[in-house]
C-alpha cells in the first residue's frame, strides 16, 4: 500500500477477546507505542498499557479504539487510542509513522469522544502533531499546567451533549442506508 493511497481504515473497539488474544494485542499496541511513539509517550502512559487488563476496559470512562487497515498481509493495526478514566488516567493516541497525515488521529480521538462522550487529553505544548490532533478531533484547550516531563502541558477537553449525540447517531444511520 502506498503511502498516498486514500484507504480509509476501520475502527473498532478492542474489548471482547479471549484472555490469550487479549496478550497478544496487548504486546503489539506495546510494541507500536514504543516504536511510533517518537519518545513522547510518558513512562506512566506505557506502563498502564502494560498493565491493562480486559477489566480495566470495561470500567466506565475506558476504552481502546484500534484502527485497522487491509494489507496484502492481512489486517494491519495503523494506529490505536486508548482511554482510561475518561482520559484523566491516560490518552494515548499513536499511529504509525507510515499512516500518519492523513488525520488519523483525529479520528481515533473523534470516535473516542462520541463512543465515551466526555474525553480528556493532556499534551505536551512542544507537540505540535498532537495539538492539531485534539484540536482537529474536537478538543478544546481549557488548561495549561506543568506536565509529567517537566514541560508546559495543554488540558484539552471534549463533551458531547445528548443533542450532538442523538445528531450524530441520526447521521450515522442515514450514511449506512445505502
Amino acid at each position: 500500500m502506498s503511502q498516498g493511497s486514500g484507504i480509509m481504515p476501520q475502527i473498532s473497539d478492542v474489548q471482547h477477546l479471549p484472555a490469550r488474544g487479549w496478550l497478544l494485542r496487548r504486546r503489539q499496541l506495546l510494541f507500536l507505542a514504543r516504536s511510533s511513539g517518537g519518545m513522547r509517550i510518558t513512562r506512566n502512559a506505557l506502563r498502564q498499557l502494560a498493565v491493562l487488563t480486559p477489566e480495566q476496559l470495561k470500567s466506565p470512562g475506558s476504552s481502546l479504539l484500534c484502527a485497522y487497515l487491509r494489507t496484502g498481509q492481512g489486517l494491519r493495526i495503523a494506529g490505536f487510542c486508548l482511554a482510561l478514566n475518561y482520559g484523566e488516567d491516560a490518552c494515548i493516541v499513536i499511529v504509525r509513522p507510515l499512516y500518519r497525515g492523513r488525520r488519523l488521529g483525529a479520528r481515533l480521538l473523534s470516535a473516542q469522544l462520541k463512543q465515551l462522550r466526555r474525553l480528556t487529553c493532556s499534551v505536551a505544548a512542544d507537540n505540535m502533531a498532537s495539538l492539531k490532533t485534539c484540536f482537529r478531533a474536537g478538543l478544546i484547550a481549557h488548561e495549561m499546567t506543568t506536565g509529567p516531563t517537566g514541560k508546559p502541558t495543554l488540558i484539552f477537553r471534549g463533551e458531547l451533549s445528548e443533542d450532538e449525540q442523538t445528531a450524530e447517531e441520526g447521521g450515522m444511520l442515514c450514511q449506512n442506508l445505502s
